[in-house]
Formats: structure tokens, sequence, C-alpha cells
């Protein structure tokens, strides 16, 4: 990668884009698989619907796909995060090559964690979505008839904590103090 025509050095050891998404994809599995991520989310989707559960049948299916789908390019978009907080921080320290290095690795790391969070809630409300269509188009075929099975009731998306919090932690500026979200450190004195 470039910045303002200068190579951008790969360190031995520091993490790429794609072990960034690796890494914040590891983290939402929590130790599952990423079949019980798209039997998680197809369930949370029905629950969150009141849809009779036998959509558990073909939902899984079109959730790992649309997961697959919108993790692809995600380390474009890390990449991208790394180059701006390696560029910011050279701004402030222009030698300070292992600094700008390690902030762009925790920036990296931490957009990772966001980016897969938000993509958790844009599957599930999009496997919602793809419910309540479903569940209008037969309302309205079924008017007249009564239902065969009773629908659960809908239910709140249940979204882990894992995921909330990733959203919701404020982003941490590393190694710049002047900016406004970190007026208040003063930058170190030298000895």
């Amino acid at each position: 990668m470039q910045d303002g025509g200068r190579l951008l050095p790969v360190l031995p050891g520091v993490p790429t884009a794609e072990e960034a998404v690796a890494g914040a994809l590891c983290r939402l599995l929590r130790g599952g698989t990423w079949e019980g991520l798209a039997n998680e989310l197809a369930w949370k989707a029905a629950r969150s619907t009141g849809t009779e559960l036998s959509c558990l049948e073909w939902l899984p299916e079109l959730v790992e796909a649309t997961l697959s789908e919108r993790v692809d390019g995600l380390e474009f978009v890390l990449e991208r995060e790394r180059h701006v907080a390696w560029a910011e921080h050279l701004r402030e320290w222009p030698h300070d090559l292992s600094g700008a290095e390690t902030a762009a690795t925790l920036a990296t790391g931490e957009e990772g964690e966001r980016q897969v969070a938000r993509l958790y809630i844009d599957v599930l409300e999009w496997a919602s979505a793809l419910l309540n269509d479903r569940l209008a188009q037969a309302s309205n075929r079924r008017r007249s008839r009564v239902a065969s099975s009773p629908t659960p009731p809908p239910t709140e998306l249940g979204v882990p904590n894992l995921v909330t919090d990733s959203l919701e932690r404020p982003r941490a500026v590393y190694g710049w103090p002047k900016r406004a979200d970190n007026a208040d450190v003063g930058r170190p004195e030298a000895a």
C-alpha cells in the first residue's frame, strides 16, 4: 500500500487486513462454526418475525450465502482503515514507523470488529425482512383459510452483547493526542 507515493512497509508478524477480518469473524463466531452462525441468524430472524419454524429448513442456507457475499471485500475496507491510521500517526510523529504500524494494526482490528458486528445486524435484518415479506404474501393468499399450524409470536431481535459492544464502543485514537477526542491527554515529554 502507498502513502503519498511511499510504499507502506509490511513488517513481519503484523497482521494483514485479511487476517484482521478472520480475527473479527473468529470473535463473532464465539467458538462456533460458520454454519452455526448462519443457523443462529436464521433462528433469530424466525423468532423475531413469528414465522413458522419450518423456514429453518431453507433459510440458514440463504443466510450463509448472504454472509459470505458480504464478508467478501471487507479486507479492502480494513486496508483503507490501516492506511488512514498509519498516515494520521505519521503526520504527528513523522519518524515513528513502528508506532504508525501499531496504531494502524489496532485501528484495523477495531474497525474489523465494528464491520463484522454491523454485518451481523445487517444480515439479521435482511433475513427478518425476507421472512416478513413471505409472511405478507402468505397471509394475502390465506385470508379466507385458517392457518394449519400456529406460529410463534414475534420477539425482539436478540443481538449478542459482543455485537452491540463492538458498535457502541467509542473509537479509540492511538498515538495522536491533539485530536478533539483526546484533547485532555498531553504528549509525553522527553526525560
